[in-house]
C-alpha cells in the first residue's frame, strides 16, 4: 500500500494540474435560496447569457447571491441577488451553447459554499476575481476565472486540450492546454 501512496504522490508532483478538484459539491439550486457563484462571470446591462461572453461588468467567484427566481420559459432564465448589495442580474441560458437547461445551469453555476481559492497564489486569485485567464493556469482555475466555453466550440471541455471562448458576438479566442495547463491563448501573459 505505501508504494502505492508513492506513486500516486509522485505522479501529483509531476503533473500538478491533475490533482485534486478544490470545486464544492454540485447542488440543485433552490429559488429563495442563498448561494455562492462558482465562477466569475461578466454581464451587460444586468444580464449574463451563458454563451459566456467577457464584456461588461464582473460578478466574481464566491460573490454570495439569493436566487430570486428560476421559469424554464424561453429557454430558461434565473436572477440572482447579490446579498452585500441587492445588485440583481438575469441569467439567460442559451441552450445551444450550454447543452444545458436552467436547473444544469443553475447547478453549475451556484454552490452551498464558497471555493477556497485562497489555496492559490495570490496572483491566481487575482486573475480567477477578476475574470482573466493566465498562462500556466490549469483547466479548474480556468473554469472558476471564465465559466464554460459555449459547447458549440468545446463540446467536452475537460476532455479536450483546446477551448474556444466568446469573448463577444464577434471574437473568440482559442485556449491551448498541454498537461492540464494553459500553455497558449492570445493576449495571454
Amino acid at each position: 500500500m505505501p508504494i502505492v501512496l508513492l506513486f500516486a504522490l509522485v505522479g501529483l508532483l509531476m503533473n500538478p494540474a491533475q490533482a485534486e478538484s478544490i470545486a464544492p459539491p454540485t447542488i440543485s439550486p433552490q429559488e429563495g435560496g442563498t448561494y455562492f457563484t462558482r465562477m466569475t462571470f461578466h454581464h451587460e446591462k444586468d444580464v449574463h447569457q451563458a454563451t459566456n461572453f467577457s464584456r461588461g461588468a464582473v460578478w466574481p467567484i464566491n460573490t454570495e447571491v439569493r436566487l430570486v427566481s428560476k421559469t424554464d420559459r424561453r429557454h430558461g432564465r434565473m436572477v440572482l441577488e447579490r446579498v452585500d448589495n441587492g445588485h440583481r442580474v438575469t441569467i439567460q441560458n442559451v441552450p445551444r451553447h450550454t447543452d444545458l437547461n436552467i436547473d444544469e445551469l443553475a447547478a453549475r453555476m451556484l454552490a452551498d459554499e464558497p471555493t477556497p481559492i485562497e489555496r492559490f497564489s495570490e496572483d491566481v486569485q487575482r486573475a480567477i476575481r477578476a475574470g482573466d485567464l493566465r498562462m500556466g493556469m490549469t483547466k479548474e482555475q480556468a473554469l472558476m476565472a471564465r465559466g464554460y466555453p459555449p459547447t458549440v466550440h468545446t463540446a467536452f471541455p475537460m476532455d479536450s486540450d483546446t477551448w474556444v471562448y466568446q469573448e463577444n458576438r464577434f471574437a473568440q479566442r482559442t485556449i491551448v492546454f498541454e498537461d492540464g495547463r494553459i500553455v497558449e491563448g492570445r493576449g495571454l501573459r
